[in-house]
């Protein structure tokens, strides 16, 4: 897969001469979550080996600016971790008959955010669960806002109302623009104070009838 977005940048499918960069890129996006959790040069490219259309990066030139992970897993009720989904970033868990995309990061540098890329990932995400006859993707998004409040709430009470739409976070209000459905906090899911340790499920159906809680498997 490979096209043009926004009429100057080149989404495609990752390739492993660009693993390094994707690595360069967590430490970026990251930079608080554990080092256990960014993934590596090596994490990429193993992620191309066990599910190659799943992996995608978006280029200016022959600089990777934003790039996603994904795996094929079905939706399992009760609380997971980061690095459970992931069997520890190695995608040892991808199941190729599985119901659902599930986007284990989207990760866009700072110098071009604002500008729809991240949308176009979901986009593209969307298409992949749709041609691989899924019933769309499911992702666990980083309230990343709480930092700025964390000594006015707890981070239950932040997601909560976050879910409510009571208040907007900066990554979680602009996944539900994108189409996303909010499900649940996932407390714990990871290793990253300015989220809580915490993120919120969330699935976005390609049919608009379909309840992720009632595909459970």
């Amino acid at each position: 897969m490979k096209k043009t977005i926004l009429s100057k940048y080149t989404l495609q499918t990752a390739s492993p001469e660009f693993a390094e960069q994707q690595a360069e890129l967590q430490k970026i996006v990251f930079p608080t979550l554990s080092e256990k959790e960014r993934m590596t040069e090596a994490h990429f490219k193993r992620h191309m080996e066990i599910f190659p259309e799943g992996q995608m990066i978006v280029l200016v030139g022959d600089k990777v600016i934003a790039s996603t992970t994904t795996i094929l897993q079905n939706y399992h009720k009760g609380h997971h971790t980061f690095l459970e989904i992931s069997d520890n970033l190695w995608l040892g868990t991808h199941d190729p008959s599985a119901k659902w995309l599930y986007g284990l990061d989207v990760s866009v540098h700072p110098d071009y955010r604002g500008q729809g890329i991240a949308r176009a990932l979901y986009e593209a995400r969307q298409d992949l669960a749709k041609l691989l006859g899924t019933k769309g993707q499911m992702t666990a998004g980083m309230p990343i806002g709480f930092e700025l409040v964390k000594d006015q709430m707890s981070i239950a009470l932040y997601c909560d109302k976050v879910i409510k739409g009571e208040i907007t976070d900066p990554t979680i209000t602009a996944q539900t623009k994108c189409g996303f459905i909010l499900v649940e906090p996932l407390f714990a899911y990871l290793d990253d104070p300015r989220c809580g340790n915490c993120s919120i499920l969330m699935y976005r159906p390609l049919d608009p009838d379909t309840k992720l809680l009632e595909s459970v498997s």
